[in-house]
């Protein structure tokens, strides 16, 4: 029996096109693109440039692109961000989200006082759209 892969929410299976990409992106620049020597500045480079390949193909500023090291650091920069420097002051959500998600709304709450609503689910997850109004 074939087996059958269920966890893409953390991490998905590569297609062996992209891991050819990425071996030849980490052989070549392996430098940490914040550093000013040569190998971070190759490093550097190579972000930019798809940084800019992003924002072309999404017809946005190269700026707007921000690379993050992963799930929880762009959950907390999003939610941070759109409290503390946006003025969103009302956070809607579900007590099934994950964790990382949670505690930052946690620490918005009891931090800068930001309203949480709480939506039902059902047992399959689905939002009961009774609640919203």
């Amino acid at each position: 029996m074939d087996k059958i892969y269920l966890d893409n929410a953390a991490t998905t299976p590569i297609l062996p096109e992209v891991v050819d990409v990425m071996s030849k992106a980490m052989l070549e620049n392996f430098g940490n693109p914040s550093s000013t020597h040569g190998y971070g500045r190759t490093a550097k480079a190579a972000l930019e440039k798809a940084r800019k390949k992003i924002s072309s193909h999404f017809n946005v500023s190269s700026s707007e692109i921000i690379f993050t090291s992963g799930g929880t650091e762009a959950d907390n920069m999003v939610l941070k961000n759109a409290v503390i420097n946006l003025g969103v002051d009302t956070i809607v959500t579900t007590k099934i989200e994950h964790h990382a998600v949670l505690h930052v709304i946690d620490f918005l709450r009891e931090r800068y006082n930001t309203k949480v609503i709480y939506l039902d689910v059902d047992f399959k997850g689905n939002i009961n759209l009774k609640n919203l109004s």
